[in-house]
């Protein structure tokens, strides 16, 4: 019986310092963002132009039960060293307004982040916000792994902004 209490006490131990640790849960970067949805998108799933890579779309719902959704499309420029990142928020729902959080992590193959973006916008009920990022890097030739995650930011405006922040602290340029 005392092996038994050892062992759940290990178990427990173990579960809370995963949680705990500066990684989260996950081996990649993902840990440091709580509450998102994530998907993940494997650089070999990229179609290969030269240098270049374009990845499949991210397409999510923001809110589950609403007609609300976030569309992310990435393309890689290997020989410069560059990705070109379009954040696209579709609103159809006439009466909701959220603030919606973007995150998107590039990790290489030990789940070390090479780059990070992270957006939180308001959208107003029927209402369709686009943009274009540009993100400059020499490692994304080791990329092996995008995960993008979206989540109401219920807190408002500036949520998740100094989890961002420490994220691009921890980059290796």
């Amino acid at each position: 019986m005392t092996a038994l209490r050892a062992s759940s006490i290990a178990t427990i131990a173990a579960t809370f310092l995963a949680f705990g640790s500066p990684q989260g849960a996950f081996s990649d970067g993902r840990g440091d963002w709580d509450g998102y949805a994530w998907q993940k998108i494997a650089i070999a799933d990229c179609q290969t132009s030269e240098a270049t890579l374009t990845c499949p779309t991210y397409r999510q719902k923001w809110d589950w039960k609403r007609d609300q959704w976030v569309e992310v499309n990435l393309t890689f420029d290997l020989a410069a060293g560059r990705l070109s990142l379009s954040q696209r928020l579709t609103d159809n729902d006439a009466h909701d307004d959220d603030y919606v959080c973007v995150t998107a992590l590039v990790t290489d193959a030990s789940g070390s982040d090479i780059a990070a973006h992270h957006q939180n916008w308001y959208m107003a009920d029927g209402t369709t916000i686009e943009r274009d990022f540009t993100y400059a890097s020499s490692h994304f030739a080791e990329a092996a792994t995008i995960y993008i995650g979206s989540k109401q930011c219920r807190d408002g405006a500036e949520q998740d902004d100094d989890v961002y922040a420490q994220v691009l602290a921890g980059i290796r340029n």
